[in-house]
């Protein structure tokens, strides 16, 4: 994004502040989503009468919802009172390679920013307190016991590898590989397309507990190829593999705890193995990047952090690798950090 949009859309946020379409766009969009607009209409355009019987709503209040998301860009006003979905609106559809559905949904941070002063005030996040499992608890410790939540979160994950570097996969070199390990891999979206790529690889996909007991079943594709582990990559990894990839792992976390994981992965490491990072960099100076605002996203939610280049050289450094290159993932705000164990 260039500095004159960033002004622009700062600009507006000023003039109309909770009435601007930057503040008010997220509720936009979760409401869409959640009355599956975009679902309803990927046969084709629909009155508005009809919309709103289907998803019991207001006649008069979806007109305005859909006016306004039409002004940029979801849907489409094709003649009066009758809306189409938009080649953008399809990122609302519950199933598609680039759909963010699941991600415009979750109230997390929500919840969260609205007690946000005092993440801010201690320099730690805030505890989840909404729902029946929330009380309290911290981010990852609430998906775990809430599996609603937990599944909500793993679908956001598949959402963000989709849609933000999955073009990865072919930047690397893979031929020095031989068994993968996808540490927090989720769903195992990134391994499986890994692996896809490169028919003679291996992979482990490695999460919480909560996280592969729902996947299990799901990933019987790849065979053999693909088996996963369950545990607590703060006290081991699995060991064998000759490639470690963690993706949009260690943002969630402060110094200390990244250190931690870091220092697994060094000592589980096959011999002559290396470790691919993927995350975003935050950039110098005061250019806009979305890493500078992911960044106070992690702090409110998980009381992590997004890092700068030399901040990732000095955390990998102190674990015992060094880092190789860094080099943007095509197409994406996200980097792709190679390091090797020195």
């Amino acid at each position: 994004m260039e500095n004159g949009i960033a002004n622009a859309i700062v600009d507006e946020y000023l003039t109309l502040v909770d009435d601007s379409c930057v503040a008010l766009l997220p509720h936009a969009l979760r409401i869409a989503a959640e009355f599956g607009l975009a679902d309803l209409l990927t046969g084709g355009p629909m009155d508005v009468e009809v919309l709103a019987r289907s998803v019991d709503a207001d006649v008069g209040a979806l007109y305005r919802l859909l006016r306004a998301l039409a002004s940029v860009g979801f849907f489409e006003e094709v003649t009066p009172r009758v809306f189409a979905l938009s080649a953008l609106g399809r990122r609302l559809c519950s199933e598609g390679p680039d759909s963010v559905r699941e991600s415009v949904l979750q109230s997390d941070s929500y919840h969260a920013w609205a007690a946000a002063p005092e993440a801010f005030r201690r320099g730690t996040p805030v505890p989840l307190s909404s729902g029946p499992h929330g009380g309290g608890q911290d981010f990852f410790a609430h998906k775990d016991v809430d599996a609603s939540a937990g599944r909500s979160f793993t679908r956001r994950m598949r959402e963000r590898a989709a849609s933000c570097y999955a073009g990865v996969v072919s930047i690397v070199d893979w031929s020095r590989s031989t068994v993968v390990l996808d540490v927090g891999g989720g769903d195992g979206f990134l391994l499986s397309a890994i692996l896809r790529h490169e028919p003679r690889l291996t992979g482990v996909l490695f999460d919480r507990p909560s996280v592969i007991a729902s996947v299990a079943g799901r990933l019987g594709e790849l065979g053999e190829r693909l088996r996963t582990v369950s545990g607590d990559f703060f006290r081991e990894l699995p060991d064998g593999a000759d490639t470690h990839v963690m993706s949009s792992v260690l943002h969630d976390w402060p110094d200390e705890q990244v250190d931690t994981i870091l220092e697994r992965s060094r000592t589980a490491l096959a011999p002559g193995g290396r470790l691919l990072i993927v995350e975003m960099v935050v950039s110098p100076g005061d250019t806009w990047h979305p890493s500078k605002w992911s960044d106070l996203g992690m702090l409110v939610l998980t009381g992590g952090r997004e890092r700068t280049g030399p901040e990732f050289e000095d955390r990998l450094n102190k674990a015992g690798y060094t880092v190789s290159a860094i080099r943007p993932i095509p197409g994406s705000y996200f980097t792709l950090i190679d390091a090797e164990p020195r």
